[in-house]
């Protein structure tokens, strides 16, 4: 199965950022999108026990690998990718911390920064939100108007 899920997913080996684990996931569901539609006929479908299954087995930062092998059992139980997806987030994603990226984000301004600093401040609070959150609009709304 390592070889497998080498090939669909990357595994994730930190760090435990709310940035780190979007992008992550972000790469799970692409890994799956790419399988499912380069695979020839014969190849099977990835069921969901599968997909948990293949991210479970790639977590290897340490935290994550142990919070994997005690609830394993029951994330196959699980009926979605998503609810999956939302486990990880509410274990390992700090209480709040949607609200603390939108506020990072709305409120980051370049000031005496330089401009790649700013630009890289202003995405790493963008990509803790998840892709769908902030609007690549607002992004550049956001980017241009706070920079100087």
């Amino acid at each position: 199965t390592s070889t497998m899920a080498s090939k669909i997913i990357t595994p994730f080996a930190g760090p435990l950022t709310p940035t780190a684990i979007e992008a992550w996931l972000g790469h799970c569901e692409d890994g799956f999108a790419i399988y499912a539609s380069t695979k020839t006929d014969k190849a099977p479908d990835l069921s969901i026990e599968t997909k948990i299954r293949l991210a479970g087995s790639n977590m290897q930062e340490l935290t994550m690998a142990a919070w994997w092998n005690a609830g394993h059992v029951d994330f196959l139980k699980l009926t979605s990718w998503e609810s999956f997806e939302k486990q990880i987030r509410s274990r390992f994603m700090p209480k709040g911390y949607k609200m603390v990226a939108l506020r990072t984000f709305f409120l980051c301004a370049q000031n005496q920064q330089p401009f790649l600093e700013y630009a890289a401040t202003l995405a790493d609070a963008r990509n803790a939100l998840g892709p769908t959150i902030i609007t690549s609009n607002i992004y550049k709304y956001q980017l241009l108007f706070h920079s100087h």
